[in-house]
């Protein structure tokens, strides 16, 4: 659990609506370890109305991996909240790939050497590198964290996706106020922010920011026989789970078959909301959480838990309004929990809450381009808390030869883990 870091861790737009990018029979097929694909309907029920065409993903992870075959044409210049000279499109990530993975997860389009496909090929993701490798201060995270939020919020994103976490037992709150502001800019705007409870469940089960920030999705993982993840965390603010256990690939084009944490949950949450939200391109961030917690499949013999929250993720029917109505007074905790939030806090709602100070140098227009991302690192007093990679895959600590460009598929040992500092 230690490696360096402290591992842990109107008819036009109505049929526009319907029709995907891309048709499903055209897209290619998820491997045998995605079984998410069959249990959700992926291809059967869901591609054929919605692959996620329109909507932006901002990933705040380690960066991504833009030149893996499996995500050609899928990645967006994007951020780094960091300080470092990057556009988003280089994962920092000093072991096996967390952002690429997440990347892959969403929107992998198939091909290179895995053939990996993420569950809404035709959404894009815009990488945003908002987590330091080894040794950064924490009141700089929090900062990156802050900005990257507001970067994907100013740049389009319509769902935020954060597999990172730190544990937030010693905040007020259990949320960094600048973290806060920019989860509130982002309901704000009409954005949906997703991040992992977090992998200690089965130990010290911290509660984790920015899941435990008000008004974020937070999300619980478990496997393919519906049983929660036994590192999934145990917290009140639990609303949602997902698939936690199965493949992915890592920023090198390795193909990860046995990997688990509440991080992979996250990414296919996101997932599932750039296709509902592709689907439902009028469909409010407020409507579409309450929903996504309308329909779950409860687990266990209660309509909530504090492991699996309401239940497991029912695509087809978040996206079905007509067929599967939510009542509009059905429970809606993140949003109540955000509501909560915002009226004892009128006096810093009503002030303006500036933009992301993320600049780009470059100036906008339709052609690619490098983004030169310039950010003000502000020196806050350190708080001593783990940094946590809140969702993903526990690591061992094992040594995994880089693969040669032999274009198979072996399986190869996970080494991905949660994180903390």
């Amino acid at each position: 659990m230690k490696i360096v870091w402290r591992i842990a861790v109107g008819l036009v737009t109505a049929v526009a609506a319907v029709l995907p990018a891309t048709s499903a029979n055209a897209l290619p097929r998820p491997l045998e370890d995605q079984w998410w694909f069959s249990a959700w309907g992926i291809q059967s029920d869901v591609w054929p109305t919605t692959t996620g065409a329109g909507v932006t993903v901002a990933v705040v992870d380690t960066g991504v991996n833009a030149k893996l075959p499996e995500l050609s044409g899928v990645v967006l210049p994007g951020a780094d909240t960091t300080g470092h000279d990057s556009d988003g499109r280089k994962d920092f990530d000093w072991d096996a790939g967390h952002g690429t993975a997440m990347a892959a997860l969403i929107a992998a389009q198939g091909g290179g050497t895995t053939g990996y496909v993420g569950i809404a090929p035709d959404a894009k993701v815009l990488p945003i590198h908002g987590a330091e490798q080894l040794g950064d201060r924490i009141d700089i995270l929090f900062k990156a964290y802050a900005d990257g939020i507001r970067y994907g919020v100013d740049h389009g994103a319509k769902v935020i996706s954060i597999s990172l976490a730190i544990d937030s037992s010693r905040l007020p709150g259990h949320c960094e106020q600048s973290v806060q502001d920019a989860v509130f800019y982002a309901l704000q705007h009409d954005v949906v922010v997703v991040a992992g409870a977090g992998n200690f469940g089965a130990s010290t089960n911290p509660p984790m920011m920015p899941a435990s920030c008000a008004g974020v999705l937070a999300v619980g993982a478990f496997d393919k026989h519906l049983q929660p993840y036994v590192g999934t965390e145990r917290q009140s603010y639990v609303a949602l789970s997902a698939p936690g256990i199965g493949a992915t690939i890592g920023k090198d084009g390795l193909y990860y078959p046995k990997s688990w944490g509440t991080s992979i949950a996250t990414a296919l949450t996101s997932g599932a909301v750039a296709l509902i939200r592709s689907r439902n391109p009028g469909m409010s961030a407020r409507t579409v959480v309450q929903r996504l917690i309308g329909t779950a499949r409860p687990l266990g013999t209660s309509k909530w838990n504090e492991q699996t929250g309401y239940g497991a993720l029912q695509i087809t029917a978040a996206m079905n309004p007509q067929r599967y109505p939510v009542p509009p007074n059905a429970p809606n905790p993140v949003f109540d929990a955000f509501d909560k939030w915002q009226a004892s806090h009128s006096a810093a709602v009503a002030r303006p809450i500036p933009k992301s100070s993320v600049t780009r140098t470059s100036a906008e227009s339709g052609h690619a381009r490098k983004r030169l991302v310039v950010i003000s690192l502000t020196a806050a007093g350190a708080i001593v808390v783990m940094l946590v990679v809140g969702g993903f895959l526990r690591r061992r600590r094992v040594n995994v030869a880089r693969a040669a460009s032999t274009g198979d598929r072996k399986p190869h040992k996970n080494v991905f883990d949660t994180r903390s500092k």
